[in-house]
């Protein structure tokens, strides 16, 4: 089984819905209930269950089976297209289907190898988009990773589970995301070890002019506080302006 399977029914428990968050996306999408909305890299369908009856309809793709069975069971049999899919494919997964706002949100984009594929996708969501739409997405701020040698992220902790989140920075400039979740109740340890692409603002920012968006906000916040690079959050709100 592989690790995502394995914290599959405990992830609500690690990452829940955000209200900070689900109030950007409805911010950014203005007369969003006659808007289309796709969710890449849902995990357990926390964003797009709750904000089911906020849009038009809303599709939601991820890699893992078990993780989509969690979100159809949770959502109630929600009209909500979950579909098991690659991010890098999603030009062709919807070929026939446009969208107002792609979210992609929980640090999902640095598990792409390289900012090839992040260019890809970034296209791929564009061509998806109607005119004005936005791709919205969020991922830690890795100039502040780098440029301080940061050796992790913020133990999560709550009276069910301990997440412990490990960062051990490679010579090759990868790094080894090294996690350890522990399941209070059973004593039960599960350990996981993925490496992510750090990828930098000015990266970020080359790849999406390149790829056509000519708005790009970046926020430290999904507060929309200013970008602040000691900080650990970077949002971006990108769209082409008609």
């Amino acid at each position: 089984m592989d690790f995502y399977s394995a914290i599959s029914d405990y992830y609500n428990e690690i990452f829940p819905v955000n209200p900070v968050q689900l109030s950007f996306i409805l911010n950014c999408t203005p007369e969003h209930e006659n808007k289309k909305l796709l969710d890449v890299g849902c995990g357990t369908g926390g964003l797009p269950i709750n904000l089911i009856n906020k849009f038009k309809s809303i599709s939601a793709i991820d890699t893992n089976k078990q993780m989509l069975d969690i979100a159809w069971q949770n959502s109630g049999k929600m009209n909500i297209d979950f579909k098991e899919a690659d991010m890098l494919n999603i030009q062709n997964i919807f070929e026939n289907q446009s969208f107002d706002v792609v979210v992609c949100f929980g640090n999902t984009l640095v598990h792409l190898n390289n900012i090839d594929e992040i260019t890809s996708f970034f296209m791929q969501a564009k061509a998806l988009l109607n005119p004005g739409g936005k791709l919205l997405f969020q991922i830690i701020n890795y100039d502040n990773v780098l440029d301080n040698s940061l050796s992790g992220l913020p133990t999560i902790e709550n009276e069910h589970v301990r997440f412990v989140r490990n960062y051990n920075h490679k010579s090759n400039g990868y790094i080894n995301f090294n996690t350890i979740l522990t399941i209070k109740e059973t004593g039960n340890v599960l350990e996981n070890n993925v490496n992510l692409y750090p990828v930098r603002k000015i990266q970020l920012e080359k790849a999406l002019k390149y790829s056509g968006y000519n708005v790009c906000n970046s926020y430290g916040s999904f507060k929309k506080d200013p970008y602040n690079h000691v900080g650990l959050p970077l949002i971006y709100e990108c769209y082409h302006r008609i």
